[in-house]
Parts: C-alpha cells; sequence; structure tokens
C-alpha cells in the first residue's frame, strides 16, 4: 500500500473541512442558539415578574384552607362535649 502524498493529505483534510462547516451550519440553522437564549431569558424575566402574584394566591389559599380546619375543627368540637366549650354553647342558647 502506497503512502499518501501531502497534497492527498492537504485536499482529505479540506473535505473534512467542509464537511464539518456545512454540518455546524445545517445544526445553527435547525436549533439557533440565539433565539433559544432570547427566548429562555424572557420566560425567565416573566416568571420573575409573577413571583409576587403566585406568592400571593398561595397566602390566600393557604388562610382559606386555615379558615376551612378551624371551622371544622370548632363544628367537632361543638359535638363533643368538653369542659372549655360548655360556656360557648350556654351563651349559644340565649
Amino acid at each position: 500500500m502506497a503512502k499518501p502524498t501531502a497534497s492527498q493529505v492537504l485536499q482529505l483534510h479540506i473535505s473534512r473541512f467542509k464537511n464539518f462547516l456545512s454540518f455546524t451550519k445545517v445544526y445553527l440553522k435547525k436549533h439557533n442558539p440565539i433565539k433559544l437564549c432570547i427566548a429562555q431569558s424572557k420566560a425567565y424575566i416573566q416568571e420573575l415578574l409573577t413571583v409576587k402574584k403566585k406568592l400571593k394566591k398561595i397566602e390566600y389559599r393557604i388562610n382559606y384552607e386555615k379558615y376551612k380546619l378551624k371551622k371544622t375543627e370548632l363544628i367537632l368540637a361543638q359535638n363533643c362535649d368538653h369542659v372549655f366549650l360548655k360556656g360557648r354553647s350556654l351563651n349559644q342558647t340565649r
């Protein structure tokens, strides 16, 4: 088997480099990292701007659940005769 000449090796490297550039071009057209980065940045900023609204909704929901829990506990306690509620039931019947 004969060794390739320097010009053949150079042609081989040039063709490989052209293939690499064409693959890179197609990849960048398909995935477009700049557009992707801009879209992710917009989404992140939007998320940061709506955090306070989400926290308020969560606080309202927690307060509502606490209210329901206290109501339920009060109903359950009224159905059971406890010493600490006898005064309350007497005041309600007056």
